[in-house]
């Protein structure tokens, strides 16, 4: 005889074993998959920030450094400095505007009015705009 023979057949797990460990382990990969998608939105922010700050001050270096130029080379030591800090910092607001805007029509106001827009589309509804009331535009007291 071999070895096989004498040992006693194992006994299939039951169906209600099977089903609770497969329980435990859905719940672990929930559990982790939470975490992560967590993590991931808090560094989504972070990068964001650093991307909006890092782009502010590029702007406003990079608008010292051309005035500091312009005015060494004509000889003019503060006018071009002062006027190309205000260009590289107003660059840098509209910087910081336009990353703004954009993360508005992905995830702000501007989805949630499209998403409604579309929704009253779907089912037939026309967006109603409020209406002037007569001679609105007309202030003469007559």
């Amino acid at each position: 005889m071999s070895d096989r023979d004498d040992k006693p057949s194992p006994v299939p797990p039951s169906l209600e074993s099977v089903e609770a460990r497969l329980a435990v382990v859905r719940e672990e990969r929930a559990v982790k998959a939470a975490k992560e998608a967590s993590q991931a939105a808090q560094s989504q922010g972070l990068g964001l920030g650093m991307r909006i700050g890092i782009e502010l001050l590029v702007s406003v270096l990079a608008g010292v450094g051309i005035g500091l130029l312009l005015d060494n080379w004509l000889e003019t030591m503060p006018i071009f400095t002062l006027a190309f800090v205000s260009v590289g910092f107003a660059a840098g607001v509209m910087n910081t505007l336009r990353v703004s805007r954009g993360l508005d029509e992905k995830i702000g106001l501007g989805r949630a009015v499209r998403e409604k827009d579309a929704a009253d589309a779907a089912s037939g509804k026309t967006a109603e705009t409020p209406k002037a009331p007569p001679k609105a535009w007309d202030d003469d007291d007559e």
